[in-house]
């Protein structure tokens, strides 16, 4: 499309009079108001907030410049959609050369890259310079380093297609923007904002562990506790820089001179007096709600590591913008950070190493934001509605397992912005000019709440727990961080004056270190003072009724929430108490369902209970009393399974929202208990909020099995939920009269028998009643296969069941007599019942019964492209009980063997015919004997006209 008649004004105006625009005299602002504003107002952007949207969702936020010297320590425009940035604009006076300087370039891309965006802009209008943000800045790059676009305003009429199809609105919105950045990221020199910062403080944790131990006597966990309270008050105040709310060069100052840990010492006690929080808390004080830190004062620490440290946290040198870093990028820096620990040697060094359960897990996965902000959403969003300021400060919201604060910090922020809306909608005029006011204009008429406000939300509504002393540090070094956005020091200083309370609360009363899990009752019947100090530090046994009386007293938190840790190691002695304690996680100790359990104890009644967990617990057998327990517990709401990709990781992952019902019931509950469930297809990905919105009509209402003590989630409606139980009571688990086991690993297939313990191996595939072998093949059959089975799986008469389900989403198997060694994706199945023909059990595998069955029952297999069938599924499919001693179940089975013999036969002459119209005759044969099959599996099992229409889905 041509350019509108706007930017073709702009263009003849700056060419008419571009040597006074390029002139020295003609600034900054001018440019801005005169040319900058009007050709983003022509891409649709409400640049002026002419809408007049509350400051959560303007357009376009214009920053305050706050100057240092020489430099502007603010963006001059940043681009949102629905509150979240997308892009930043630098603007600069006509008189700059961007194509050639580097300093704009270097500066648009240290707040961009910070802020995690892909792309960002620098413009006088004379020159458009578009910038691949995802480059890490280094002061010495040239001004084209990774610039992906360079106009100038002669070319704006013919490129303003290419323009607008980026950096419109509509482009944004439609996701052109996205596509674009995608497309065009840069193959070399990426490095990504949380990897660099990540590495960057593990250096200083590196160096301060180092120098500390050489310097002090302290222990493992005193050491631990020094570097990271250290690290957090650097890092706290050097933010606080960029933000105005401290003097900028304050920490660099440190550098110049000797005794650098002694004057930044200075600095701590200052940042006491001003801010009153736990972070800096050196003497006791009235109604205190942890000890003073007495420990890291009297600290002996080196100059040279700490000013290594000190000097690359500012421009030039630093590629950090402190200002636009986000609070959840922070939070996913530190939950990696959080899984290594410190370590000392036998002569006193100190070594830094992984924690034993992070290299158990695998590494540390951090929570996307667009999953606790779905999280938050339905569980705080959905208790604030019909709320006002008043009441909603009596909800009280958890995370058992907070880490580094994901959680709470999103449910902060939510509680933030539903307070200004609140408050914007219910004379503000009259709530800025209370006695104790809780809102304040700032630029641009926008309402924002006063820090006395946040700290009030803040101090009632959040709380937290966790085991690890350093995650409860950083979740309140991120809190406190959160309470000071929009700050500055002139503010703080006034409500000082004002109110006499300093900027920030102390969070010690309510982020917590200690064991969710374990109370105080595992010490009883033993001597306490016998016990090793280590290992009560260690076990850090947690009081909730202690910790939190006013909570309990009126029942409970009112929410729970967050991403419990998965697998955790547990000692004998834990293993044992908590096997006693927990009733519904007796089967399975993984820390994820006690936490489940806890979560919905620790809730009041029709509170909310959120997290994201392994989807296993409602599928696998031995999560069974857990799910007696959450249906008699609660009312689950919503269930979502989720794609493989959400932590980069191979684990099946589900969201469950549940409130906890006001009057239990007794098991097992006689009204329908169903869920609204949505299930992502593994093509699917999700990457913010809005993503779970799409294919609405793709959520299923969806049942709980509860009959017997295996019951699990149902992929189903009622009427299919009452057939599925039907079919588990007419047949017994295959288990009982089979012998099932899956192939070896690892499998390497050798071209010839070369030593004496090969054996033949199996180089093909299995469909439904065919077998296909592509070459003889052969398989050391010694210690050379770590999963080793017994010989008797590989030999004679038995049926291959293939994990991998078929594109008809149809189990498959196959009756076999050759002696060969399969893979751990083949399962063998041998009958050990001699009244069973092994082609009976074929023919109930091979039925569209069975495999309608196992669909509504796996949610591996309502997600996956290829779903597999593993194991311990196999065993325990119903395969329907014969009663030989009644003559007309001996004749249903011997009509199912004879039926499948034929079926084989049929499957053979197919493979060997030469002609089409044979082939065509055989495959109407076998489709009538698999119809034959079918009908008479819907006998045994006693299926009506109406349920078989269920499964036939007609």
């Amino acid at each position: 499309m041509p350019a509108p008649q706007i930017i073709l004004d702009l263009i003849e105006r700056f060419e008419r009079n571009k040597e006074a625009y390029k002139s020295g005299a003609y600034n900054e602002t001018q440019v801005r108001r005169e040319f900058i504003d009007p050709f983003f107002q022509a891409l649709g952007w409400d640049v002026n907030n002419e809408a007049g949207n509350a400051e959560a969702y303007k357009d376009v936020i214009h920053e305050d410049a706050v100057k240092v010297g020489d430099v502007t320590k603010a963006p001059d425009y940043s681009f949102r959609i629905g509150g979240q940035r997308k892009f930043f604009v630098e603007a600069k006076q006509p008189s700059i050369n961007i194509k050639d300087t580097p300093a704009p370039a270097y500066q648009v891309r240290r707040y961009a890259w910070s802020a995690k965006l892909p792309l960002s802009i620098v413009t006088d209008f004379d020159e458009f310079a578009v910038y691949d943000c995802r480059v890490k800045p280094d002061q010495s790059d040239r001004a084209d380093k990774a610039r992906i676009l360079y106009y100038t305003y002669k070319q704006y009429d013919e490129k303003w297609d290419e323009i607008a199809g980026i950096f419109s609105k509509d482009a944004i919105l439609k996701g052109s923007f996205d596509k674009y950045a995608e497309f065009n990221k840069g193959k070399r020199g990426t490095a990504e904002v949380d990897s660099a910062f990540l590495a960057e403080i593990e250096s200083w944790r590196e160096m301060l562990a180092r120098n500390i131990a050489l310097r002090n006597t302290l222990s493992v966990r005193e050491l631990n506790d020094a570097v990271q309270r250290t690290i957090d008050r650097i890092i706290f105040l050097r933010i606080a820089e960029d933000r105005g709310i401290e003097e900028y060069g304050s920490l660099r100052g440190l550098c110049n001179g000797n005794n650098a840990y002694a004057r930044l010492r200075e600095l701590f006690y200052k940042a006491d007096d001003r801010y009153n929080s736990g972070l800096f808390h050196f003497r006791h004080e009235k109604n205190e709600a942890e000890p003073p830190d007495n420990l890291t004062t009297s600290l002996t620490i080196d100059d040279k590591p700490l000013k290594d440290i000190l000097k690359r946290l500012y421009y030039p040198d630093s590629p950090y913008e402190f200002s636009v870093l986000p609070a959840d990028i922070l939070g996913q820096v530190y939950e990696q950070f959080l899984g290594k620990v410190i370590r000392l040697t036998s002569d006193h060094r100190a070594v830094v190493e992984d924690k034993p359960e992070v290299k158990k897990a695998g590494g540390v996965f951090y929570t996307p934001t667009y999953i606790v902000d779905y999280i938050v959403q339905n569980t705080v969003g959905k208790l604030l509605e019909g709320k006002t300021p008043r009441t909603a400060e009596k909800l009280r919201i958890l995370d058992p397992a907070c880490g580094s604060g994901s959680f709470l910090l999103g449910a902060y922020q939510h509680l933030l912005d539903w307070h200004v809306k609140w408050y914007a909608e219910n004379d503000p005029e009259k709530c800025a000019r209370a006695k104790k006011p809780v809102l304040f204009k700032g630029q641009g008429g926008a309402w924002h709440l006063t820090t006395a406000e946040r700290k009030r939300i803040l101090l009632n509504n959040i709380y937290g727990v966790d085991i690890d002393f350093q995650a409860c540090e950083v979740t309140k070094l991120s809190l406190l961080l959160k309470v000071l956005e929009g700050e500055t020091g002139e503010t703080l200083s006034y409500q000082f004056k004002l109110f006499h309370e300093r900027a920030l609360p102390n969070l010690g009363g309510n982020i917590k270190c200690g064991n969710s899990l374990i109370g105080p009752d595992f010490y009883d019947g033993k001597q306490t003072s016998l016990l090793d100090t280590e290992e009560m530090q260690r076990v850090n046994a947690f009081d909730w009724q202690a910790e939190f009386p006013d909570i309990f007293k009126a029942g409970g938190f009112d929410a729970v929430i967050g991403n419990p840790p998965y697998g955790a190691l547990l000692r004998k002695n834990e293993r044992e108490y908590l096997r006693k304690k927990y009733i519904a996680s007796i089967n399975d100790l993984d820390t994820f369902a006690l936490f489940m359990e806890k979560s919905v104890n620790l809730i009041r009644k029709s509170g909310k209970a959120s997290m994201i967990v392994p989807t296993g617990w409602y599928s696998g057998t031995k999560f069974s009393k857990l799910r007696r327990f959450i249906a008699i517990e609660t009312d689950p709401e919503i269930f979502i399974n989720l794609p493989y990709d959400i932590f980069n990781a191979w684990v099946d992952t589900t969201i469950f929202v549940l409130a906890k019902r006001i009057s239990q019931t007794t098991w097992p509950r006689s009204e329908k208990c169903d869920v609204a469930l949505r299930t992502f297809s593994k093509k699917h990905k999700i990457h913010t909020i809005k993503d779970f919105e799409t294919d609405i009509s793709n959520t299923n209402i969806c049942d709980w099995f509860l009959d017997g003590t295996d019951e699990y989630l149902t992929y189903a409606d009622a009427s299919a939920t009452l057939l599925i139980r039907k079919i588990k009571q007419k047949g017994v688990p295959l288990e009982n009269i089979a012998d099932v086991q899956r192939g070896v690993t690892p499998y390497r297939l050798l071209e010839t028998s070369a030593h004496v313990n090969c054996k033949n191996g199996f180089d093909g595939t299995v469909k439904r009643y065919e077998i296909y072998k592509k070459r003889d093949t052969f398989i050391r059959f010694d210690e050379t296969i770590i999963e080793q089975k017994p010989v008797r799986y590989f030999q004679g008469p038995r049926i291959l069941l293939r994990e991998i389900i078929s594109r008809q989403f149809k189990l498959q198997a196959v009756k076999t007599e050759e002696d060969f060694v399969t893979n751990k994706s083949m399962q063998s199945i041998l009958v050990n019942e001699n009244d069973y023909s092994i082609n009976y059990l074929l023919g109930i595998l091979n039925s569209k019964l069975l495999s309608w069955y196992f669909l509504r029952i796996s949610n591996i297999a309502q997600r996956d492209d290829f779903p597999k069938i593993v194991l311990k599924e196999t065993r325990s499919l119903p395969v329907c009980s014969i009663d030989f001693t009644k003559q007309a179940d001996k004749i249903k089975h011997d009509r199912m063997a004879q039926l499948v013999e034929q079926m084989l036969t049929l499957h053979k002459q197919l493979h060997e015919a030469k002609t089409g119209h044979e082939q065509t005759l055989l495959q109407r044969r076998i489709d009538a004997t698999d119809k034959q099959i079918d009908k008479l599996v819907y006998e045994l099992y006693g299926l009506t006209e109406d349920e078989i229409k269920i499964v036939e889905g007609r």
